[in-house]
């Protein structure tokens, strides 16, 4: 059985499952929307990797303090992780990852809105 790639609903589900699963900005790239792909993936890159590094950052540091007061005995006072900007970018990167989500189900209403459109003017030229 042959998977029918050319039906208006496969390529809708196929972006939605990408940008859910793989990355957002992805599923753009199934509907050939190329710079709003682009810039939801990056912007989605870049707070994940804030996320990120706001975290490990502090927990390397850390890690370095202990192993130094283990060793030297000095006594450096241990970084906080500034929880409040955490959550700023890990909700940013929600956010962006939900606005993905309902641009592609948008811009799939929006095409399939447009087929019916012009399938009517088809029927009522005939």
């Amino acid at each position: 059985m042959a998977i029918d790639t050319s039906a208006p609903g496969f390529s809708t589900r196929l972006a939605l499952f990408f940008s859910a699963a793989a990355c957002p900005g992805v599923g753009h790239f199934v509907q050939r929307r190329w710079l709003c792909g682009s810039l939801f993936l990056v912007a989605f890159v870049i707070c994940i990797v804030m996320t990120l590094l706001l975290v490990v950052m502090p927990l390397m540091t850390n890690l370095r303090i202990a192993l130094d007061f283990a060793e030297k005995g000095s006594s450096e006072p241990f970084r906080e992780i500034a929880l409040f900007k955490v959550l700023a970018w890990f909700g940013l990167a929600i956010f962006i990852y939900v606005a993905a989500l309902v641009d592609i189900i948008a811009y799939a209403r929006r095409q399939a809105r447009q087929r019916l459109g012009a399938r009517q003017k088809n029927l009522e030229l005939q």
